[in-house]
């Protein structure tokens, strides 16, 4: 079963490649990773669904995770693979649509299917010996959801950029509000704003308090800085290319 033959449908294209993924798993015993071939893991077999346990797993070593995204990619080119790709991938991609859904006033199943289509598409265009795979991967998805939302967000609603990065092992969201600084998409200061009350979880209230800053100064602020960097994403002023290197 081809991914992109998801999109074709009025479900929800993540619960469809779900569900594939499970009857793959299922049915195909033989579809798995030999953890003899990989450094850093048992030595035994695992199926697709205990495989995605392994690679959430905080033990997990980069270079080991690493080394099953590699050969995953290098597997693309079967149906079945890509599939099971998708399904490592799918607590992310979940994640995404389900945070960006309250900012979308289209169908969710469009929101689903573009959060997979972004994925799908960076798969099908990395490069063999491409870096940080399972990192590419899922900013595709996370920007291609990013694009529908703004093009169609709910009046009133702001659309929750940074909460809806996945965390580890999947993105680092420091690492975007660095970038964006960086390439002065938002000041360093808004930066720090958005890591300590939107990240660290401090109200607005307390940060206020600590510097001295009014909060509606502050609310203000960290709404320019989100909707500033929502734009950059979707202009691809930050984030991850689909090449080869960093």
């Amino acid at each position: 079963m081809a991914v992109h033959d998801f999109g074709n449908t009025a479900e929800s294209s993540l619960d469809l490649a779900e569900a594939a993924f499970l009857t793959l798993a299922e049915s195909c015993a033989a579809l798995g990773v030999n953890g003899a071939d990989v450094p850093g893991m048992a030595d035994r077999w695992f199926g697709l669904r205990e495989l995605r346990v392994e690679l959430m797993r905080p033990q997990m070593s980069v270079a080991t995770r690493n080394a099953v995204w590699a050969f995953l990619l290098r597997s693309r080119k079967v149906d079945a693979w890509k599939v099971a790709a998708v399904g490592m991938a799918m607590p992310a991609l979940r994640h995404i649509a389900a945070t960006l859904a309250p900012a979308y006033r289209g169908d969710i199943a469009d929101l689903d299917a573009e959060v997979l289509t972004g994925y799908v598409d960076v798969l099908a265009g990395l490069p063999a010996g491409a870096q940080g795979i399972p990192v590419r991967l899922v900013f595709g998805a996370f920007r291609s959801g990013l694009v529908e939302v703004a093009s169609y967000r709910r009046r009133g609603v702001e659309v929750p950029v940074l909460d809806a990065v996945p965390r580890w092992p999947w993105l680092d969201v420091r690492w975007l509000l660095a970038q964006a600084s960086e390439r002065a998409v938002i000041s360093p200061v808004d930066a720090r704003l958005l890591l300590v009350n939107r990240v660290r979880g401090v109200a607005l209230a307390e940060v206020s308090a600590r510097g001295g800053t009014p909060g509606e100064e502050l609310a203000v602020r960290r709404r320019r800085a989100e909707r500033d960097l929502v734009a950059a994403v979707v202009a691809g002023r930050v984030g991850l290319g689909t090449g080869g290197g960093q």
